[in-house]
Parts: structure tokens; sequence; C-alpha cells
């Protein structure tokens, strides 16, 4: 997360556990006020829209949506969000990838935008990114992000999440954190731990950077590395496979994007040549702003319907709100007259899938769509 020496992290079994935490610290510390508000993006996952929504319905505080747009590409405005700062405002919540919609918001530019605001280094941002995460590499030093998530299962690890805190943003809730009375706010992350993070979990991420060592290797993105069979790694990897720097992180996602990109471009053309398919989010393969996360609904066939003739063709995709309830029910639901909880077909690339699999996913979509 590049978090050495400008915050600490927290563990726990999941981002949802860690967003709900650390709302409900923040109810602790009476840093919420009535009459403060919170602003939230509606593309938001559940887990960082609920607790600040309870949050504020808790302390009296005001939610102001940040909305995406209402048409294709349904994109995600800072101007809009410039619109919505305050003197009042205490915290903003957004995803850095919304993983129904695959569009990537730019973090670092939002940070500048909210500390230039009229309530500055008093409000606290708050960045969801399980869905940014398996893509692309994470940077807290170089965003400024106060309070940032993201679950170490969704990049190959144990179910097992983290919950970065800017020193800055961990003070405000030295007292408040959920573990015992005795337990000084100061001894961070250990008072946000409450429990104690499991183990094996433990181990598990530790054994993750066998992997990244293994995937920033150059051999990892040549031309047949999109193969299942080429991302084995030796049982008898040394004892300095377990070291990791940020370098070797940024170099092995630099590979997982080469990987990812071809493969991304060929399911968006597709769906593209499809006259009665709208993507949901952006309708382009461009990498710098969207990942494999790839949302869409049909003219006449229901997302289930969809989902069912897929997988029955031996894919494994989904369908529905994906966690973004909010944002189905406004955008997907009533604009495209789908039943509610119908939402979206989600179809999810990484860097492991391979061309062939993608080819055969293609030929399958041109078949049923």
């Amino acid at each position: 997360m590049n978090a050495h020496g400008v915050g600490e992290v927290a563990l726990a079994g999941a981002t949802s556990n860690l967003f709900a935490m650390l709302a409900d610290s923040y109810r602790r510390s009476k840093r919420i006020q009535p009459g403060d508000e919170i602003i939230i993006l509606d593309s938001s996952h559940e887990a960082n829209a609920g607790p600040w929504v309870r949050l504020a319905e808790e302390t009296g505080a005001l939610v102001k949506w940040w909305r995406v747009s209402d048409s294709p590409p349904f994109s995600t405005s800072l101007s809009d969000l410039k619109k919505l700062l305050s003197s009042k405002t205490k915290i903003v919540a957004f995803p850095h990838v919304s993983n129904l919609l695959g569009e990537v918001v730019d973090v670092g530019a939002a940070v500048k935008m909210i500390r230039a605001g009229p309530a500055g280094d008093e409000t606290r941002i708050v960045v969801d990114g399980v869905a940014y995460a398996p893509h692309l590499p994470i940077d807290v030093a170089g965003s400024g992000v106060d309070w940032y998530g993201f679950s170490v299962y969704k990049t190959w690890g144990p179910h097992m999440a983290a919950l970065y805190g800017s020193h800055a943003a961990f003070q405000d809730l030295k007292e408040a954190g959920p573990n015992h009375y005795w337990i000084s706010g100061s001894d961070v992350p250990y008072k946000f731990e409450l429990g104690g993070p499991a183990h094996e979990g433990c181990a598990g991420i530790v054994a993750l950077t066998q992997y990244l060592n293994h995937m920033a290797a150059p051999s990892s993105s040549s031309s047949d590395s999109n193969k299942a069979d080429n991302h084995g790694m030796s049982n008898g990897s040394s004892k300095q496979s377990l070291d990791l720097d940020r370098h070797t992180v940024e170099a092995a996602y630099v590979n997982f994007r080469k990987m990812e990109a071809p493969l991304q471009q060929q399911l968006v053309d597709c769906l593209n040549a499809k006259p009665d398919v709208t993507i949901i989010g952006p309708a382009h393969a461009d990498t710098s702003n969207r990942v494999a996360t790839i949302s869409f609904v049909h003219k006449t066939k229901s997302s289930k319907q969809l989902n069912d003739e897929i997988q029955k063709a031996g894919f494994a995709i989904r369908h529905g709100h994906m966690y973004a309830m909010r944002l189905t029910e406004r955008l997907v639901d009533r604009k495209y007259a789908r039943s509610a909880g119908d939402g979206v077909v989600r179809i999810s690339l990484l860097h492991y899938n391979t061309a062939e699999e993608v080819q055969s996913l293609v030929s399958a979509l041109d078949r049923i769509l």
C-alpha cells in the first residue's frame, strides 16, 4: 500500500468489517456532530456507503450524494464533487474503482480538490480499494488519502482485509478504537484489531509476497504468460522470496496490466459490436481509467437470463446489483426497466485469464447476445 512512514495498517477478515468498525469509531469519538456533512459517491459498494449513512442517522449529520452521470458512460465527475464540498464536510467516501462500473476514479485529483475545499484538512477521505487492488498498485503515500481499505482475498491472498489510516486520521480516533478499554489509543493498530487478526491469515499474507516476486520477473509478461501453468512457483522458493519492496510490487502490477490489456480490449470490442447491449461504465478499454470488470445490460434479455445462458456455456460470471444497490436502483432498474434486483451482467477478467479463454467467451457471447 506504500504506507511506510505515513500511517499504519489494521487487519481484519473483510473490508466490510473494517469500514463498519471505522464508522462506529467515529460515532464513539463524537467527532461527527449534528449538521456536519458526509459525502458518498453513489457507485460505492455498500460496505463504504451503509456505515456512513448509519453514522449520519445516529449523529444528525447530513448525507450528500455525489452521483455518477445519468447516461452512458455513467462517469464520475470531480466537478460534481466540488459543488458538494462545504465548510461542514467531515467525510468523503468513494471507491477507487466501482466494482460495477469498472471506472478508475482519480483519487489523487479528488484528494487535492478536497484539501483545497472549504473544510481543507478537516475532511477525512475514505477510499474503498477492493475493486482496484487486483489490477493496479495502491499508493496511499502518493494519493494523500486518510483511510484506504482493500480485501487481500481479492489479490490472491487469504480471506483477510487491510485498512490503512494516516497518522493524523488514527490520532482523531485514538480513544475510540473498539479494542479493550485498557489498550491505549496510541497502540495502533492493536486498538483497532478487536480479537486480533487470524494468525493463519497473517501467514497467508506473508506468503503472498512470493507470488508478487514471481510476477515481477520480466518473463511474467511474455507473450505466452497468460497461461495458468506458467504461474506456478517452485516449492523450493528461497527465504529471500518473502522479502518485498515497493519496486517489486510496482513491477508485478506493470506485468498484470500488460497481460490484462489485450483481454480487456477483446471483451469491450465484442460488447460494443452488439447493438442490443449497453455497457454500464466506460465503453472503452483504455487502461488509464478502466479495469477489466465489465458490466452490461441487454435491450430484450434480462440480466438473469443472460447470466444463466453464459454460465451454461461454461463461464463463471455474475448478475445483480454487485452490492452497489443504490446505483442499480437509480440507474439500471429504473432506466432499463429491469425488475428489482435484476441488475447487470458482470464479467471480470484478471491477468491469469488466457487469450484462449476470452476468445471462447467472445464466441459464446456472439451466440447469446
